[in-house]
């Protein structure tokens, strides 16, 4: 599977109120209809990551065009938008379960990551994401100056 992680910035809370409501839209019948899941994480008051998982690299690349056309219609709505995208290497519940009830198969290749590495990256993760909100404030106020 694939992974597209997004991180959004966002003017104020209406507006990422709004953007977090038209996700729903997209996810149910939009350009994120084809995707295995899709899950939306306020970060901030302002701050949002969305996390998208798709079958293949095929299907991830499918809705690339319509994507756009969607965060092209909502400018304004959003201060910044960046995506990270990669192979899903883990999926797990506790316990060892699989996280997706269709994902039953485990190869004898499945990587298990412990929990620390873990927190340690959603550790470094929210740090980045707070370093490239500060930039973002500063590169909004130099445009405004």
């Amino acid at each position: 599977m694939i992974a597209r992680i997004i991180m959004s910035e966002h003017p104020n809370e209406k507006d990422l109120e709004h953007f977090s409501s038209d996700h729903k839209d997209a996810v149910k019948d939009g350009f994120l209809a084809n995707t295995q899941f899709s899950i939306s994480v306020q970060t901030s008051p302002t701050s949002l990551l969305v996390i998208s998982g798709y079958e293949d690299q095929k299907s991830a690349d499918s809705n690339l065009e319509a994507r756009q056309k969607w965060f092209d219609e909502r400018k304004g709505k959003y201060l910044d938008t960046f995506y990270y995208e990669g192979e899903i290497k883990t999926q797990m519940k506790g316990g060892g379960k699989q996280l997706l009830s269709d994902q039953t198969e485990v190869t004898a290749d499945t990587e298990v990551v412990p929990t620390n590495l873990i927190n340690k990256e959603i550790v470094d993760l929210r740090k980045e994401v707070d370093e490239l909100k500060v930039l973002i404030q500063k590169l909004i106020k130099l445009s405004k100056n």
